[in-house]
């Protein structure tokens, strides 16, 4: 219900009000006018009746004082009888105006509840929308918000868990909202709108908005659970991009869902060129879905090396699209595979393609290559993920130690407990397991020795700027040292000059990858690189 609409809705209820007002007014007046004429009556006709008690005989004072009280008496009756319909319209006009009053009441409860969302009480898009029109030739700011990873929150722990989270966001929104001028609606599930009287560029609403991404680094405890997240945000400016309340919120998303495919905890200015990228993120999510269905995806895999002998002892399995006749960059798609949950579809793929090869492998060499895999946070906290595992560990009869499932710091650390019980499931199960980009994360000491790992994975990160005495050097040796210490193996990825591979040799490391050993290989060019990698450790023996 718009602006309009309200008003005359509340406009229309004052001929009412007043009509039953008039009729209340009309029939307390006429209950006074009945008696004061009552009273009338009875005072002009009292002289009359003394002047004819003077002048008649006992005989007719007696029949003329019983006729005067039958008169009286008739007079009575009528002005009570006045009286009693009065009090009865009365009494139907107030219940009448309960009636009206309890109705209208009402009206204004569910158009509250049209306009608000019953979950935080905070208005939702269309009390935004109505703000927004009001606010009209003022220049103002609109922020969209979104909880990065929420979905994961709600698959782990429930709805009843994820409703908890959601109204605590919105007090911590709201009480940070109000205190630089700015009010907080809630679109849907994890998405809320600030709306600040600010420009996009002022002090003020700079200093909001990184108030309000503070405030989001503390993490959410609800029935002995702390969940950490972040908040992306994507902001617009009236009127400069937009003076329609659809147009301005589109631009919004747009600029949120860059800062979510750029990792997410960011916040992002809308500009034109957004709505461009936004457009090519959903075509291709739509070829996306296209390419599982008609196989356009493919694995490679890159060979990882253990140090002290040379020796080849796995590889690492990669997932390539081939769009056209030409591979679309994995920064391209995974981004928007693992946002709409089409990687979930993706890994299961990955997984399958994976045990398939370890069984050629096999069948070929007549020796065990594990191969990793990559599993996605979403991937990983999926509430079927164990018993996909092991559905294909039973359907493919591989050796389970020969699959490695490689999982990121931030998807262990985002449901801590879960994700232990769950690591240890796995393991139990006869996997092995690695953390992955080890060193991008924010996993503490004390979290790590509860993980039941196998193997840390050294981020390249640290390894393309690798040369002694530097910062990445002593950082690499630390890991490598705390691995060791904790029983861990510990290899490097990105590995891709014989300087950066033996000053990790030096520094203990056990095993690398990266483009000096080789790069990543097709399926069919996998076999024959094993076969070389045989004939060369025998010719050195």
């Amino acid at each position: 219900m718009d602006d309009f609409q309200q008003r005359i809705r509340k406009h229309s209820r004052w001929p009412i009000y007043t009509l039953l007002l008039l009729v209340i007014g009309f029939g307390i007046g006429l209950s006074l006018v009945m008696q004061t004429t009552v009273e009338n009556i009875r005072s002009a006709a009292a002289p009359l009746v003394q002047w004819q008690l003077s002048s008649q005989n006992m005989h007719d004072v007696n029949e003329l004082l019983r006729e005067g009280g039958l008169v009286d008496g008739n007079i009575n009756r009528i002005a009570h009888l006045v009286h009693w319909f009065n009090m009865l319209a009365l009494l139907t006009a107030l219940f009448m105006m309960y009636h009206i009053w309890a109705r209208f009441r009402s009206e204004d409860a569910l158009a509250h509840q049209a306009a608000h969302d019953p979950l935080t009480g905070l208005g939702h898009r269309r009390a935004l929308e109505r703000r927004l029109r009001r606010l009209r030739g003022r220049t103002h700011a609109v922020v969209l918000g979104s909880i990065d990873r929420f979905e994961r929150v709600i698959g782990a722990y429930g709805h009843e868990f994820a409703d908890q989270m959601t109204m605590d966001i919105a007090n911590r929104l709201t009480a940070i909202a109000a205190l630089h001028d700015g009010e907080v609606f809630r679109l849907d599930g994890a998405n809320f709108v600030i709306l600040y009287r600010h420009p996009t560029h002022s002090p003020a609403l700079s200093a909001a908005l990184k108030a309000l991404q503070a405030e989001m680094n503390s993490p959410f405890v609800c029935r002995a659970h702390e969940v950490f997240s972040s908040l992306s945000l994507g902001t617009v400016e009236y009127p400069r991009h937009g003076t329609e309340p659809a147009t301005l919120l589109r631009n919004a998303d747009a600029a949120l869902q860059s800062a979510r495919a750029a990792g997410g905890n960011m916040l992002v200015a809308y500009s034109e060129e957004l709505n461009m990228e936004a457009e090519r993120r959903v075509d291709l999510e739509a070829q996306l879905i296209h390419a599982l269905q008609r196989d356009e995806l493919e694995l490679h895999f890159q060979p990882q090396q253990r140090l002290r002998d040379a020796e080849l002892i796995g590889f690492e399995a990669l997932v390539r699209w081939r769009r056209g006749g030409k591979l679309v960059p994995p920064a391209d798609f995974i981004p928007i595979a693992e946002e709409s949950g089409l990687v979930i579809a993706i890994g299961d793929w990955v997984l399958e393609r994976a045990c398939a090869q370890i069984l050629e492998l096999r069948a070929q060499t007549g020796k065990d290559f594990v191969i990793a895999v990559n599993i996605s946070p979403r991937q990983f906290l999926h509430p079927d993920f164990l018993r996909k595992i092991e559905r294909l560990l039973k359907e493919t009869q591989i050796d389970p130690c020969t699959l490695e499932l490689e999982i990121t710091e931030g998807a262990v650390m985002e449901q801590t407990e879960n994700a232990i019980a769950l690591l240890h499931k796995l393991r139990a199960l006869g996997l092995k397991l690695s953390i992955d980009d080890f060193g991008t994360g924010y996993s503490s000491l004390s979290y790590l020795k509860r993980f039941p790992i196998d193997k840390l994975k050294i981020d390249q990160s640290f390894v393309r700027q690798l040369k002694p005495h530097s910062q990445d050097s002593a950082i690499v040796e630390a890991v490598i040292g705390l691995g060791h210490t904790l029983g861990i193996n510990v290899i490097a990825e990105g590995v891709e000059t014989i300087d950066q591979r033996e000053w990790l040799k030096r520094l203990s490391c056990d095993e690398i990858q990266g483009y000096y050993y080789s790069r990543p290989l097709a399926c069919e060019n996998v076999l024959p690189f094993v076969l070389s990698q045989f004939s060369y450790t025998y010719r050195t023996a």
